[in-house]
């Protein structure tokens, strides 16, 4: 555990921060936060400003003010005070110390751009102190600690406050921001995204808003509750069939809702509704304030939320305010305080399983997504291979993502990418959630692995697929690795269970062959997808460390990614969408059982698999999943007349022969070869007829 540094002391072991001492070599991404840090000092000292005694700790979390995981630029406080551009993280800063808490995912990166002021509290590690623990720590009895009450869901506000309490520590709503008393356009803070929404056609949502409020309504009434307030970004994208362009990479609005019996009011900025057809869409225009019999959506301005809640809830009994669960923060506590407490309802919102069991219309869309996808991301591989093998081109990790973002423009009903692409190459790929930058950018050769993590946003579907490459000779080692992060991405794909297992049970599947061999990878296994929404959507989140399980539902999109990072030295992960469907028996019982169907349509290495490692499952899935995305993606790409990946795939899916004889040492494995020429000329003749009718992988 980093230990505790004041009025200027240095963490003692902190990369570049050793002994006490700010090392002449830093980190070429570090921050210098020494400015920000005295400022915002100072305003927790300014008495107006906190409206009463002066702070001695404030609290920054990463939310905006509907708890969303992927924030707005002009929102990213939290990255502002401490320099960590990760998208998960909370700072406290006192009048002499100041610490960030990470999870496993961040913890090279926030100990390479946080500077030697900064305490790492990696959470996870033995002895790693919570936020209230180590306020309780370094503070005393009245103390006073203070954080924006918009930005901290009401969960983890009540939780807080209850332990601080405990040693007589108050925490305090302090309504004026401190991050942006000090944080203006004046010194770089972006203006909000002025785009205005959207709707998202019935063509592609597959259910009219209409029939979902009515859907809506039929689960307040079982639940025996008046009304709902929904302040989660997607959920009211989703409920309304409505999309924008308030935060990167994900099509949402920033507004709230209320939805009762007899109403739905929508709160948003009038401008984000300008165009015309959107108030017809939700015939905002000829919709009274009072109850009313025909189905419409009232709009109020965005901040009168705070004082018209109040109102709007005056003669119901019972409020649903969202609690938190999986990637959905809840309410914050600023809502949360404008219910009266007799009134408050607390539990998961019940939007979040219906956003995601995913429609007829919704499936077909997200299968259409991923081919679309995965002939962009194969052309675009095809074209680096070759460049990179061929030394005729250099590329660079910002190329990767330029250049990937034009092959996916180009395919249709495309809307940008689903989250920043995460390009490492060699030392980079270690750093999970990686972003490349001028200062980190690496050049491209074939010395090493290049991960490539990324997605799309299309009007049909949400994408996100990992693929590992190497582009010169791997070591065997290396080639081990990847096989097992291969065998336990397939073991989880083809896995079969009661729908009585929640996620959390299921993450020791993909883990198993990494455990065999004394590995493990510091973040989760999978996450939720939504259809044109967030890339991260609830409920599920394959975590083995989750305190919380999540079940499984027939419809349901989730990612499925196993890794390995060598600090230092490269990264592997492999990611690959998995549908939710029923698996049927002739002799059932009771139980009812589920398994998945894999949606990503991009092939694994075969260069980088060794076969004798794998079992005989293992390899017939495998080969299988090649031969589906042969047909499939050969043949979207013959239609596109994009031959140089067209061969390119074909040489990816050639069949792998399972091994005579396994060897103990783990020797190399039996890949069919075949001329070039010979090859092409049959694969194409193949794709061409269709001459196999490769079903879904259902197991």
């Amino acid at each position: 555990m980093a230990a505790s540094g004041g009025g200027g002391r240095i963490t003692p072991d902190r990369l570049g921060c050793l002994d006490g001492i700010v090392q002449e070599q830093q980190p070429i991404n570090r921050v210098n936060t020494t400015l920000r840090l005295q400022q915002l000092r100072v305003a927790m000292s300014a008495t107006k400003l906190v409206r009463g005694a002066p702070l001695k700790a404030y609290i920054i979390t990463s939310d905006d003010e509907h708890q969303t995981e992927m924030v707005s630029p002009s929102d990213r406080r939290r990255q502002y005070v401490t320099g960590f551009t990760g998208s998960a993280g909370t700072a406290v800063v006192t009048l002499n110390s100041a610490a960030l808490w990470v999870d496993g995912r961040y913890h090279l990166q926030a100990d390479q751009q946080l500077d030697c002021q900064w305490i790492v509290m990696k959470s996870g590690q033995e002895q790693v102190p919570s936020i209230s623990e180590w306020l309780k720590s370094v503070l005393s009895s009245g103390d006073r600690v203070g954080a924006d009450p918009k930005l901290v869901s009401a969960d983890q506000w009540l939780e807080w406050r209850s332990e601080l309490a405990e040693s007589g520590i108050k925490l305090d709503a302090i309504q004026a921001n401190l991050v942006d008393s000090i944080w203006n356009e004046d010194n770089g803070r972006p203006k909000p995204n002025p785009r205005p929404a959207f709707i998202h056609d019935i063509v592609h949502a597959g259910q009219s808003w209409q029939e979902k409020v009515g859907v809506v309504r039929n689960e307040l009434k079982e639940l025996g509750l008046d009304g709902i307030v929904v302040t989660a970004l997607d959920e009211i994208a989703w409920l309304l069939n409505l999309r924008g362009a308030d935060v990167p990479y994900s099509p949402l609005v920033k507004s709230y809702a209320y939805v009762s019996l007899h109403q739905v009011v929508l709160f948003v900025e009038p401008l984000k509704l300008k165009v015309a057809p959107i108030r017809e869409h939700l015939d905002s225009d000829r919709c009274p304030r009072e109850q009313s019999v025909d189905l419409c959506v009232e709009i109020r301005r965005y901040e009168n939320v705070f004082t018209d809640l109040p109102r709007l809830t005056a003669k119901a009994n019972s409020i649903l305010l969202p609690s938190r669960y999986a990637y959905s923060g809840g309410v914050s506590f600023a809502i949360y305080e404008t219910i009266p407490a007799d009134k408050r309802r607390t539990s998961p919102s019940p939007l979040i399983l219906l956003k995601a069991t995913k429609n007829a219309v919704e499936v077909e869309g997200m299968r259409n997504a991923h081919l679309k996808d995965a002939v962009a991301l194969c052309d675009f591989i095809s074209l680096i291979q070759e460049q990179v093998q061929e030394g005729k081109e250099q590329w660079d990790e910002l190329k990767v993502v330029h250049t990937l973002d034009e092959y996916r423009a180009q395919q249709d009903l495309n809307r940008g990418p689903s989250f920043s692409t995460i390009a490492a190459f060699g030392p980079n790929g270690a750093v999970i959630h990686y972003r490349p930058s001028v200062e980190t950018n690496r050049v491209i050769d074939n010395s090493s692995f290049l991960l490539i993590d990324s997605g799309g946003q299309y009007l049909d579907g949400t994408t996100d697929v990992t693929r590992t490459f190497h582009f010169g000779r791997a070591t065997q080692r290396q080639k081990e690795i990847y096989t097992r992060v291969l065998m336990g991405a397939i073991d989880l794909a083809t896995l079969v269970f009661p729908d009585s297992i929640d996620d959390t049970r299921i993450d020791v599947i993909a883990r198993q062959h990494l455990y065999s061999a004394g590995l493990d990878y510091l973040h989760g296994t999978g996450h939720g997808i939504g259809s044109f929404l967030n890339v991260h959507e609830s409920p599920i989140q394959i975590r083995i460390y989750g305190k919380v399980g999540h079940h499984f539902e027939e419809n349901y999109f989730f990612s499925d990614e196993p890794g390995f990072y060598q600090e230092n030295e490269y990264g592997i992960r492999l990611e690959s969408i998995l549908r939710v469907i029923r698996k049927t028996f002739e002799h059932e019982r009771d139980s009812r059982y589920l398994g998945f169907e894999v949606v990503s349509l991009v092939p694994f290495d075969p260069y980088l698999i060794v076969p004798e490692l794998m079992t005989h499952k293992q390899l017939h899935w495998l080969n299988h999943y090649h031969a589906m995305v042969r047909i499939k993606v050969g043949e979207e790409l013959k239609r596109q007349n994009r031959m140089r990946a067209f061969y390119w795939l074909m040489s990816k899916t050639r069949h792998i022969t399972e091994p005579c004889h396994r060897s103990r040492s783990g020797a190399a494995g039996s890949i069919i070869s075949t001329s070039s020429l010979t090859f092409r000329f049959i694969a194409t003749v193949l794709v061409s007829v269709q001459l196999l009718a490769v079903a879904p992988l259902m197991s």
